[in-house]
């Protein structure tokens, strides 16, 4: 297979994702939503053809229709206490559309493995909603946002694994606490936490998710490249309401 989009250029695309989210937070949080929902979007739309599933169209629904239950349940709750039982209702269905498959079922077992996977990180976006538009988690989701660009753009250095991923976590971290330096509402304890969140993340789907022979196909890629910006949100809301709110 030919590729099409390689390495440097998902990492481009995660840094520029990334934001894209930031600035759209400054501007209005309305604005966040809609580039997080277009995230989301991408991310449903690619992630079946980056790990060449079976059955597209029913994991792309799938996914899709999780992603809504779950930014809704934290937009009418204000936090993620329903989000497990939006998680658990994805995998139920799940399971029915595994069942419902008419092409005999073939891999069936990873397919079901993806869906499940596939549901967690829509879920865990949702977690960039419950942040919040109050100024205190403004200036947490620009911290986050910038350590995970930072993170994400190291990616697109070439460089053995293990020296790869010490750098991408090492930046990441380091620009979080910078952060703290200059938004003291956060702090360096909690600014540093996202950055070392952001780059442990980072570091870890590059280096999983480039070992998939589909990754340069483009809808694959970009699912690829959006999936750290999207699997941070529930790190990120955590860290606030455990140490700033």
């Amino acid at each position: 297979m030919r590729t099409l989009i390689g390495a440097s250029t998902r990492a481009v695309v995660s840094s520029l994702a990334t934001a894209l989210l930031a600035v759209a937070a400054l501007l209005a949080w309305e604005a966040a939503l809609a580039v997080l929902a277009l995230l989301v979007a991408i991310f449903a739309w690619g992630w079946p053809q980056l790990l060449a599933l079976p059955a597209f169209t029913g994991t792309r629904v799938l996914l899709a229709l999780v992603a809504a239950a779950s930014f809704a349940a934290v937009t009418l709750t204000g936090d993620i206490r329903l989000l497990t039982l939006v998680a658990a209702l994805g995998v139920v269905a799940a399971f029915v559309r595994e069942f419902a498959r008419r092409d005999g079922r073939p891999r069936l077992i990873e397919s079901l493995a993806a869906s499940a996977a596939g549901i967690a990180v829509v879920v865990s976006a949702a977690g960039w909603v419950a942040v919040g538009e109050s100024p205190t988690s403004l200036t947490v989701v620009l911290t986050a946002a910038v350590a995970l660009a930072a993170g994400s753009a190291c990616a697109a250095i070439h460089l053995p694994p293990w020296p790869h991923a010490l750098l991408t976590i090492a930046a990441a971290t380091g620009v979080g606490i910078g952060g703290g330096y200059f938004l003291p509402e956060v702090g360096y304890v909690v600014s540093g936490l996202l950055g070392l969140s952001a780059g442990l993340l980072s570091a870890a789907l590059h280096a999983l998710l480039g070992r998939y022979p589909s990754a340069g196909r483009p809808a694959a890629a970009l699912a690829a490249a959006v999936l750290p910006v999207a699997v941070v949100g529930i790190p990120v809301y955590v860290l606030l309401r455990f140490y700033l709110v």
